[in-house]
């Protein structure tokens, strides 16, 4: 009966004209529509349609995901608490040579490395519809470089891009993901200034360029100042975007808001009592920083669990200034204190909300949160 039943309502949908249907498809998440693929011929040409891909992606800007790499691959629906578990690609094992990840548009790009040899590879990824492309160097990937993906003015035409480069050895490539090729780019602006990324800032992708916190020294005096450094796809050229706070003794965490700004987080590492959160003006010509809201309370959790653990915390902005993070921590279990991953609400009055998503003791837990991120899932196919 129950068949019946959805095989009608299914005949019913695929009855209604292909406009009514796209409208109506407009409004569901990514992986509803991932799943309705198999239904009928007509649904999974359009679900395939790069038009409709990147509208649907546009319309669901703030459809966001968090995405963490343990022994699994973990992903969480912060709104309703859902999480569901898949094996981590074998082209990302072993679990602990992953290093880092960027994501734009749904897609993800992975570094990882040989802790051995220190060779250094990458992939675009996409979570969603689990496909994975691996990316050949010109030369060779180095464990110094940074890595970011965009897109130019027309990302439909000209596809996307990804960008290598070394503040030390100061060399700077394109790799269009188009063609599978790589360039060189030379005598590129502000390849010449003394600045250098936070090593602990592996950059963010807002609107098809790229961003990192940096630092440079002010020779008249030799203070160093931190810097907003960006990237333009389309001019192919680095950015001076604005100055930040300093952090000097604070844990840092740079981020997308609200789909066109910027957020940074701060929290003192020896007094984690205090919480700052700082948001930009859009990224235009003319760009700020200012706080947005401080919470101060004894109780606030350590986001970093371990600054000596690649354990970052997955976190985004809410509105009503609200941090929502799914973050390591630790509890008291007797004698023992295991290693939990705990899902937090905070406002500006502290932990309103706070939810144990997973526990862990040290006999039968391998490894730490590795790499977290928060993510949109699209259905938005490898180049």
């Amino acid at each position: 009966m129950a068949s019946s039943s959805s095989s009608q309502r299914s005949w019913s949908l695929s009855s209604l004209p292909l406009d009514l249907i796209e409208e109506i498809f407009y409004r569901a998440p990514a992986e509803s529509l991932l799943r309705s693929k198999p239904t009928c011929k007509k649904w999974c040409d359009l679900i395939k349609n790069k038009r409709f891909i990147y509208e649907h992606l546009r319309r669901f800007p703030e459809q966001r995901r968090f995405l963490r790499i343990d022994e699994t691959v973990q992903i969480m629906d912060p709104v309703t608490r859902t999480r569901k578990e898949t094996p981590i690609p074998h082209e990302l094992q072993p679990l602990d040579n992953i290093r880092a990840m960027v994501h734009c548009d749904g897609l993800m790009l992975c570094e990882w490395s040989d802790m051995e040899s220190r060779t250094v590879q990458l992939a675009l990824w996409n979570p969603l519809t689990r496909h994975i492309a691996s990316i050949k160097p010109s030369t060779r990937f180095r464990t110094s470089d940074y890595y970011g993906i965009g897109y130019g003015v027309n990302k439909y035409r000209d596809g996307y891009k990804i960008l290598r480069f070394s503040d030390l050895e100061g060399d700077f490539e394109i790799y269009n993901c188009e063609t599978s090729s790589w360039r060189t780019l030379y005598d590129i602006a502000m390849a010449d200034d003394d600045w250098l990324v936070d090593f602990t800032c592996h950059g963010v992708a807002v609107m098809g360029n790229m961003y990192w916190l940096a630092h440079r020294v002010v020779h008249e005096d030799e203070e160093v100042e931190s810097f907003i450094l960006g990237f333009d796809f389309t001019t192919e050229a680095f950015m001076d975007v604005c100055f930040v706070p300093p952090y000097d003794d604070e844990d840092n965490y740079l981020s997308c808001f609200d789909g066109d700004r910027l957020s940074l987080l701060l929290q003192d590492e020896e007094e984690p009592s205090i919480i700052d959160v700082w948001v930009s003006s859009k990224l235009a010509d003319y760009v700020s920083f200012t706080r947005y809201f401080r919470v101060v309370n004894p109780e606030l959790p350590r986001l970093r669990f371990s600054r000596y653990r690649a354990s970052d915390p997955v976190y985004y902005i809410a509105k009503n200034k609200r941090i929502v993070a799914w973050c390591e921590g630790v509890v008291a279990d007797g004698d023992r204190l295991p290693v939990c991953i705990i899902l937090y609400e905070i406002d500006e009055r502290g932990v309103s909300d706070q939810r144990e998503t997973e526990r862990h003791y040290e006999n039968d837990y391998a490894g730490t949160m590795l790499c977290g991120y928060v993510y949109v899932p699209s259905l938005v196919p490898l180049p």
